[in-house]
């Protein structure tokens, strides 16, 4: 925006766009003047003589001669159509007028009024109607079979507030036993009751008298000045509106500002100004031929598809800031497909929105592209499911990255979840990688979201220990652990004896750590089997190890035999020992 206010050069991208305007202008008019057919405005109904009649019974469009010899080439409905509307775009409306069949009008028309009448048709006529001249008869006797006498054709309705008037075409005697056709006598008697509606007003009419009557594309020199100062004042307008707002968001330079900030001075400055410039065009007046181009011009479509895709960029950047200040990262990974996803769609809808404006049918395409999504959903359903598995993880979030899980016997550490699968680095330090649609099928232990660790063990005292001293170790344990270090106390360490294991008296401990910090819980654990080793021993107690007591006797039916000096290697009876 500084660039602009300092009157400097305009820069590559703002260039790039004008070129790339002023291109797409060229291919819009030119697409729209090899239009085969003019969808007619609210307006204006141009009917077709063809329609609703067998193609075997039209009228070849090229007959030769084409009626009588006449100096204006006004033989036939299309060459008489075609001399009025060469002779009016020329401004030649002494030669125009000798298309309308000026007799007979009511009041006080007459033919002094010719060129005047013409003139005010043909501006009536280029607001409002596109004359398709292949469709219109080109036989001497126009169309037979069109529920019209057969010396009238129709070449287009227009619609007013209080009616609708035919354009007619009639065939008409030019004096010297000849007929020719012209601008019928009822239409000619409508031109002041059209020119009231679709005419220009008193400023049009000064600039019209300035200016000279040359016409290109259906509007007047004075017309396609006032579109320059239009294009220039809505563009002028467009910058001051955008630099003021831009100027506003940049007293607080943050990322997000940033965003919209690049966001203004580009595709909402081009949508501004190409809206604005809309503005004016309705205050110059659309000839049909101008309105054509508009209908195919893909300008605004591309432009505001562009401002579309933008807004869905400063959106996902909204949100990833707010996922990241929440300290949910792992779900940034959804914005980037989801952003292209939308992107991709917002495109493919303004394409289709568009070829459909011009005329196109896109349900064949349409079709074609239901039955191409098909076929690839079936072919990457395995992707698609995994792409499921990720977003259900991501919004149910049973584990993040950084958090140690086990899941199908693997323990390790979160490294990454991505799009297709969750990637764990074990313990051992190896890597391992488990489909997120399994991931969202399974089990998942979380060890990482514990609030606390908790040791179990078991203390084995020898059988021999008396009553008393059991007592004592189970006091000092629990001295041990009174108030200790990571205590909560929500959770009192416990110690019980509490089962005769069949080579120890078994003392039951428990005590929780919190926070859930491993290495300080593994000192801690470490500080307090040193401290019971300690006071166990001070007090004579002794911890047991697995032993056994052998236990010999004799009875009758099976006497003892001890070998006290046997020979080295001498078996020994079944009941020795």
């Amino acid at each position: 925006m500084k660039t602009f206010a300092r009157g400097k050069k305009l820069g590559f991208p703002g260039t790039f766009a004008v070129i790339l305007l002023l291109f797409l202008l060229i291919v819009s008019y030119v697409f729209a003047t090899h239009s085969a057919a003019m969808a007619q405005s609210s307006s204006t109904d141009q009917r077709s003589p063809k329609e609703g009649k067998d193609p075997e019974q039209l009228e070849p469009k090229k007959v030769n001669p084409l009626g009588p010899a006449d100096e204006f080439n006004r033989g036939v409905p299309q060459s008489s159509l075609k001399g009025y509307l060469k002779a009016a775009r020329d401004g030649d409306f002494e030669r125009a007028a000798k298309y309308l069949d000026l007799r007979y009008l009511p009041g006080r028309m007459d033919e002094s009024r010719g060129p005047q009448l013409a003139r005010q048709l043909k501006i009536a006529l280029d607001k409002v109607i596109w004359f398709d001249l292949e469709i219109i008869s080109a036989h001497p006797a126009g169309f037979s079979d069109d529920e019209l006498p057969a010396d009238r054709d129709s070449i287009g309705r227009v619609k007013t507030p209080e009616k609708t008037v035919d354009i007619m075409m009639q065939r008409i005697p030019r004096g010297d036993g000849e007929y020719i056709w012209k601008f019928s006598n009822q239409t000619v008697a409508e031109i002041p009751h059209l020119y009231e509606y679709f005419g220009y007003g008193p400023f049009e009419e000064i600039l019209s008298k300035i200016f000279p009557e040359a016409q290109f594309l259906g509007w007047q020199v004075w017309q396609w000045i006032l579109w320059l100062i239009n294009l220039a004042l809505s563009f002028l307008l467009a910058l001051l509106i955008t630099w003021v707002v831009n100027l506003q968001l940049g007293r607080k330079d943050t990322a997000m500002r940033r965003q919209i900030r690049q966001f203004v001075a580009w595709p909402v400055r081009f949508l501004l100004w190409l809206l604005l410039e809309q503005v004016g065009l309705s205050f110059i007046g659309l000839s049909m031929t101008v309105r054509n181009i508009f209908r195919f011009d893909p300008v605004l479509p591309a432009v505001m598809t562009w401002t579309a895709v933008r807004l869905v960029d400063i959106i996902v950047f909204w949100w990833g800031e707010r996922l990241r200040r929440s300290e949910r990262e792992e779900a940034m990974v959804l914005l980037r497909p989801a952003r292209t996803a939308i992107r991709v769609t917002l495109v493919i809808a303004a394409v289709l929105f568009w070829l459909d404006n011009i005329g196109l049918k896109v349900s064949t395409l349409l079709a074609g592209l239901g039955v191409g999504g098909l076929a690839v959903a079936l072919a990457a359903q395995d992707t698609i499911k995994n792409l499921l598995g990720s977003i259900m993880i991501l919004l149910d979030k049973p584990y993040k990255v950084g958090q140690r899980i086990v899941a199908k016997g693997h323990d390790g550490i979160v490294e990454e979840i991505g799009l297709r699968s969750t990637r764990i680095r074990l313990l051992t330090g190896h890597q391992t990688t488990i489909p997120n649609d399994e991931m969202a099928k399974i089990d998942i232990e979380n060890i990482g979201q514990r609030p606390h660790i908790r040791r179990l063990t078991n203390i084995g005292i020898t059988y021999d220990t008396p009553p008393e001293k059991i007592e004592k170790a189970v006091a000092i344990i629990m001295e041990i652990l009174d108030n200790h270090e990571g205590m909560n106390p929500e959770y009192p360490p416990r110690a019980y004896f509490n089962e005769y294991n069949p080579y120890s008296l078994n003392i039951l401990v428990l005590y929780w750590y919190h926070p859930a910090d491993y290495w300080g819980y593994m000192k801690f654990s470490q500080w307090v089997n040193l401290q019971i080793a300690r006071e166990f021993q001070n007090e004579g107690i002794k911890f047991a190890f697995p032993t056994s007591t052998t236990y010999l006797s004799q009875e009758d039916s099976r006497p003892l035999y001890v070998n006290l000096g046997g020979k080295a290697g001498a078996d020994l009876d079944s009941n020795s020992f």
